[in-house]
């Protein structure tokens, strides 16, 4: 399992040295996700492009991957933060297409460099600090060869500057739940009063 994991790490990191324009069917506009910052609770919404220089047809799909590697700590590994949507495209020659990056940072993530182990981990010639990426893979349309780039991924959680943040981020992110005891707390506060003088009067 380690093993094949090596390799497959292997093949697709030497993709990330090599200009994507030339030797892909299919071009990135960005090899690198580590400039991204937010707080605590935030969604950061990113995007990034493809564009098919092939002949035919290509079918593909975005994913995320971690190297793990010895002494790593559970900051290191992001994915369960990362959403590409589409997540599944199709692309025909000169064709572009926009995906939008989405990464939800936890309430309770701590503040500083979750994805890598260094700022420069994007840079080339820093293979070695990084540990999460998103991938994009295809093939030709009906084909089982797959080529792809790993595009490192890290995101540096910065303290809030308003302490009420989480609690507005939380809101946010549960409108529909809050508004729904919002609107029972009023019936709540309606109703009460009403089946008390009900029960007055039959006394």
């Amino acid at each position: 399992m380690y093993c094949k994991s090596t390799i497959l790490f292997a093949l697709l990191i030497g993709l990330l040295f090599i200009p994507a324009s030339i030797t892909l069917a299919t071009s990135v506009d960005r090899i690198s996700l580590c400039d991204l910052e937010g707080i605590p609770g935030e969604i950061i919404n990113t995007e990034i492009t493809l564009e098919a220089t092939d002949s035919e047809e290509r079918t593909g799909f975005w994913d995320t991957y971690y190297n793990e590697n010895d002494g790593d700590n559970d900051k290191m590994d992001i994915r369960s933060w990362i959403e590409i949507e589409p997540k599944d495209y199709i692309l025909k020659e000169g064709e572009t297409k926009v995906f939008n990056v989405r990464i939800t940072i936890p309430e309770d993530a701590g503040i500083g460099l979750w994805g890598a182990i260094s700022e420069e981990a994007g840079k080339s010639g820093h293979s070695d600090e990084r540990r999460t990426y998103t991938i994009f893979k295809d093939a030709i349309t009906g084909g089982n060869v797959y080529s792809g780039l790993l595009i490192p991924t890290s995101v540096k959680v910065l303290k809030s500057p308003n302490p009420f943040t989480p609690v507005i981020n939380f809101i946010r992110q549960n409108i529909m739940t809050v508004v729904l005891l919002i609107v029972i707390i009023v019936l709540l506060a309606i109703l009460l009063p009403r089946k008390r003088k009900q029960v007055s009067k039959g006394k």
